[in-house]
């Protein structure tokens, strides 16, 4: 076999880790053995191992993919020559991914078996929430936003999106995905922007921004 090139391998390693999300965060990880693992990633045994040493190796890449993205979209809600309009729009793409990230069964297995990975998450959990926090404060500082608690209001995102991304409440309230995030962004929008910023949001592609969260959703 070809010997991969170090860009080439972290490139895979990343592609074959997205593909374990959707068990990890409604199964967890620790009853996962490494021939579920592999057949999951659609790969033989042998060829995990091309990617990665261990177990503790691939939930370490899973890990690490949800920072990196936490992260990346941190950047753009402290971006303080950004509208707050457009910034909400992040931290609301922001929140839906962590739900699909950090479901509550992935933290507890993690917290288990890998502590290291576990404080890492929270720190970057921490930070994370940290800048909404400020975000919104300022927002309302500005009079931009109405003057709510920001702490409810990400409580209420984990508890909303939470749901909305569970496969069986959607069937159960025969909602598409799709439909969903679209309604729960309305109001979210609705509740959060005061009257003459929420007009100037009309025009706003709701409908584009749900379709690109989807379609980082369908590239996991």
């Amino acid at each position: 076999m070809r010997k991969i090139a170090p860009d080439e391998r972290q490139m895979m390693r990343k592609a074959y880790v997205k593909k374990l999300i959707h068990v990890v965060r409604t199964q967890g990880f620790l009853s996962l053995t490494i021939q579920d693992i592999a057949k999951t990633m659609n790969l033989s045994r042998a060829s995990l191992y091309n990617y990665f040493s261990s177990k503790e190796d691939i939930i370490m890449e899973l890990t690490n993919l949800c920072i990196d993205y936490i992260n990346e979209a941190g950047q753009t809600i402290s971006n303080e020559e950004l509208s707050y309009p457009l910034r909400f729009q992040k931290v609301f793409e922001q929140a839906v991914f962590s739900a699909v990230y950090a479901s509550d069964i992935y933290l507890a297995d993690l917290k288990t078996s890998c502590r290291h990975l576990y404080e890492k998450k929270m720190q970057s959990r921490k930070e994370q929430l940290s800048a909404i926090h400020t975000f919104y404060r300022n927002g309302m500082k500005a009079e931009v936003f109405n003057q709510l608690n920001p702490s409810i209001l990400i409580i209420q995102d984990e508890t909303v999106l939470g749901k909305l991304v569970n496969t069986a409440f959607l069937v159960d309230e025969e909602m598409s995905l799709k439909q969903a995030l679209f309604d729960y962004y309305v109001a979210k929008k609705t509740q959060i922007l005061k009257p003459e910023y929420l007009q100037n949001t009309e025009h706003e592609d709701i409908n584009a921004m749900v379709e690109g969260i989807l379609k980082k959703l369908a590239a996991i």
